[in-house]
């Protein structure tokens, strides 16, 4: 296995990213385009899922948003979706450039927002053969409802002050005003459910930021990335859990229901847990055989 640090631009800034390429297989073969979810970087445990897919002879490409992580971009820690939206584009337009890369056989992957992310970029490209989304955020109302049941009516008040207060300065083009994107119950931050923020601290890096800019607070709820499941076509494989305290799996079982080609494997696990073992293995294996029946992989030497 080959692993090439890549710079791919995307709307004037650098996305910063990991190529894993299987040495073992003639190309062109299958590639999976991996993004992370609500806040997160590719450090935080998107490399055992990526060594372990590009071993079963999948090329690998994991990127960071701009504005988090390795990559560049200004002000940092922004979550803007169709700033997001634009990265997968122009990474999976970098993998269709790669000559190692079968063009036709390119897959989004994503974790909880990088789910919801994964689909759209899918519904919106026609050309993306087929879409994994673990704990999906596909409905951003629910996801919303979720994490407010963990404030208290003063944390409430003080959240949807602090966020009026960043969308205001981001009018005028001052620094985001930030909010703790997880903390422990009871405490200020947006996602205070019993576990959430020890998963956070079990995958992250050190170094890692855990703020967010506030305006986030304001518009999470209108981004349902669900809905394009009724006329989605094209394999989609739905790893919910069913005890995800984060993203509820009740929208995401519901939708699913309406879509004829998606498949469906129900996970036991804390929402942060499906990156950690013993869960990371089910979700490789269930990755890795539902790839290996509709694309195949690339041709031994």
């Amino acid at each position: 296995m080959q692993e090439i640090e890549v710079e791919i631009p995307s709307g004037g800034d650098i996305c910063r990213a990991w190529l894993f390429l299987p040495e073992s297989l003639q190309p062109p073969v299958p590639c999976i385009v991996m993004g992370h979810g609500f806040g997160l970087t590719r450090r935080c445990g998107l490399r055992d899922f990526a060594v372990a897919f590009a071993k079963a002879g999948h090329a690998v490409l994991v990127f960071d948003y701009r504005g988090f992580g390795d990559s560049t971009g200004e002000p940092r820690q922004l979550l803007s979706f169709s700033k997001q939206l634009d990265d997968w584009a122009a990474v999976v337009a970098y993998a269709r450039g790669r000559t190692e890369i079968d063009s036709g056989r390119i897959v989004t992957w994503g974790f909880s927002l990088g789910g919801g992310h994964a689909l759209t970029v899918a519904v919106c490209d026609r050309r993306i053969a087929a879409v994994v989304s673990v704990v999906p955020m596909l409905d951003g109302l629910s996801s919303t409802l979720a994490a407010m049941r963990g404030w208290s009516l003063f944390v409430f008040l003080r959240m949807v002050g602090r966020a009026g207060r960043d969308l205001a300065r981001g009018l005028f083009g001052r620094t985001p005003l930030t909010v703790p994107l997880a903390a422990s119950p009871g405490e200020f931050g947006i996602l205070t459910s019993a576990g959430t923020f020890a998963g956070y601290q079990a995958i992250v890096p050190r170094d890692f930021r855990y703020d967010l800019a506030a305006r986030i607070a304001l518009y999470f709820w209108v981004y349902i990335p669900g809905l394009s499941l009724r006329r989605f076509r094209r394999p989609a494989l739905l790893l919910p859990s069913r005890i995800d305290e984060v993203n509820p799996p009740r929208p995401t079982l519901r939708r699913a229901h309406h879509c004829k080609t998606a498949t469906v494997v129900e996970l036991d696990c804390a929402h942060m847990d499906a990156v950690l073992e013993p869960h990371r293995s089910r979700v490789v294996a269930a990755t890795l055989s539902f790839l290996d029946e509709r694309l195949g992989r690339g041709q031994v030497e």
